[in-house]
């Protein structure tokens, strides 16, 4: 009997499309999942190689330096082995904050790099005296003071370009618990703006988008088992759009 003409073992009713590596068991497309190095397990199986937990949202370390340490060296190292360890809830309050953090923290390192090496830091520091009628004191220290205001929106309109991309592609199991989730810890790419820059090439800037791009592609699709170019496509539309918002 050809692979085609066989049912799932776990959906009698649906025809399966692949034969799991560990049990051998009968897959269809909802039941399809990878293992570590991307053979074809099925959703019982599969569990068997997800470590559990994410040192933020356990109980220890949790939300302390050390839990946001062990995260961000975990999401930047191993993209893929870390969103397989994230486990199943909708409470996404604790990826929000981790990501804001990343952000803020991110922004305020790029910011300190263009006042120290941008000649076009003080033309900006300029023309907002001029419009506020404000001192250069002033002015610098709402720059400085906007940073978190700035990444709290910079997280939720990633969030909900991200959603919509997913919903936009068809991918029906997207829930905003999960894309919240995903995009929390996918930016943990903002901290690379440590970096300083290299002359005129934004060195940090340039990390943080090829491995941002490297997280979401990785959770996308291990979370959602699509292609690797539909995946591609789910990730570069946020990406697009948010581009346009800002323009």
């Amino acid at each position: 009997m050809s692979i085609t003409e066989r049912t799932c073992t776990f959906h009698e009713e649906i025809p399966a499309i692949a034969v799991c590596t560990e049990c051998g068991g009968d897959i269809c497309g909802e039941c399809h999942g990878m293992d570590p190095q991307g053979l074809a397990v099925c959703r019982e199986c599969r569990g068997e190689f997800r470590p559990s937990g994410i040192p933020w949202e356990m109980a220890s370390p949790g939300p302390t330096a050390i839990g946001f340490g062990k995260t961000l060296v975990g999401a930047l190292r191993a993209p893929r082995s870390f969103f397989m360890r994230m486990e199943p809830t909708n409470n996404w309050g604790p990826a929000a904050v981790f990501g804001v953090l990343c952000v803020a923290l991110g922004s305020l390192f790029s910011t300190i790099w263009q006042k120290a090496f941008s000649p076009e830091y003080s033309d900006l520091i300029l023309r907002y005296t001029e419009e506020f009628g404000t001192s250069a004191v002033m002015a610098e220290f709402a720059i400085f003071a906007m940073i978190p205001f700035g990444a709290v929106l910079l997280y939720f309109l990633h969030t909900g370009l991200f959603f919509f991309a997913l919903r936009m592609f068809g991918v029906e199991k997207a829930t905003w618990s999960l894309v919240a989730r995903i995009a929390g810890y996918s930016l943990s790419a903002y901290l690379l703006l440590l970096f300083p820059p290299l002359g005129e090439f934004s060195l940090g800037h340039f990390l943080m988008v090829i491995w941002l791009f490297n997280l979401e592609v990785s959770a996308v699709r291990w979370f959602f088992q699509i292609g690797f170019w539909k995946s591609m496509g789910v990730v570069l539309l946020p990406f697009t759009l948010f581009l346009f918002a800002v323009a």
